[in-house]
């Protein structure tokens, strides 16, 4: 009878992990699909719409690679809607449990840290003789327009990311696997970006653990979502640096010349610099002991 015991407890304990298992492949599986799928309708999209324009130029073009993503943020909120409701209640203001840390002030907020994130690290590059920069025309309504895009962009990488795949692991997983795994796939996601570098991979590691802490601490995605909007909009829109790799077509300001060292990298721009990996971690710091000294206030 005790042989027959340990048999039936161990039974559960073996199908319980088997399920679990499974339950994280597929995550894994259905972010991919939900990336590619997405990406696909977002590119047809701008196809269509770039076949009704009369003459669309570069940087307008330039432009529809990032309105592309708006494909994976439909595919996201609506498979969330449909199959993961708690994390679909992340995305928005309000949930059951009252006001989220989804606000236009943490919006804000976000936007000045990706700013002063990303702006630190070209300052540096610029002080150490790595960047020639020269000063361009303004032109507000593209700006503008190039803010929107790249919103939609960064959104749906975050979406994906902190959104789906952190919250759909958070419900079976310790919450540092789902941090662990969601930032390690958005590394993935950037493998195939021009000249990407063990620097960059690290880099993009680390903001995703970043970003991640800001969801975990602060309950807000759209905190995350403007950090990541302000970074690549000050760098590939207002500087005109490489973002990832991919140069803009239209910027204020042109990079005439540039040169590579620790704290710029000739082709994947600041975020394949060591300066880039530092603010990142700082990020990540900072978030900690925020969310340490709010505990500690509170209780």
């Amino acid at each position: 009878m005790e042989e027959l015991s340990v048999e039936t407890t161990q039974e559960p304990q073996a199908t319980k992990k088997k399920l679990k298992r499974q339950f994280f492949l597929s995550v894994i599986v259905i972010g991919f699909l939900l990336m590619l799928i997405g990406q696909l309708l977002g590119l047809l999209l701008m196809n269509v719409i770039a076949g009704i324009l009369p003459n669309p130029g570069g940087a307008v073009l330039f432009l529809f690679q990032y309105l592309s993503f708006i494909g994976i943020d439909i595919f996201v909120i609506v498979y969330c809607m449909l199959a993961e409701k708690s994390t679909y209640r992340s995305f928005f203001p309000k949930s059951r449990n009252g006001l989220r840390g989804n606000t236009l002030k943490n919006f804000a907020i976000g936007l000045l840290i990706g700013f002063l994130m990303n702006g630190i690290c070209i300052l540096i590059a610029w002080l150490h003789g790595d960047l020639d920069l020269s000063v361009g025309h303004f032109d507000f309504v593209y700006m503008l327009c190039a803010l929107v895009a790249v919103c939609i962009q960064s959104g749906a990488e975050e979406l994906l990311t902190r959104g789906y795949m952190m919250g759909a692991l958070r419900e079976r997983y310790n919450v540092w696997v789902a941090i662990a795994i969601n930032s390690l796939f958005f590394a993935v996601l950037h493998l195939a970006n021009p000249g990407i570098t063990v620097v960059s991979v690290l880099e993009i590691v680390i903001i995703g653990f970043a970003l991640s802490l800001i969801v975990y601490y602060l309950d807000s995605l759209w905190m995350c979502i403007a950090i990541h909007t302000a970074w690549n909009y000050t760098q590939n829109i207002l500087f005109g640096l490489p973002n990832s790799g991919i140069v803009s077509e239209k910027s204020f300001l042109h990079l005439e010349a540039a040169k590579g060292s620790v704290f710029y990298d000739a082709v994947f721009g600041v975020e394949g610099a060591i300066t880039s990996v530092i603010v990142t971690a700082l990020l990540a710091v900072c978030v900690y002991l925020y969310a340490r000294k709010k505990k500690e206030q509170v209780t």
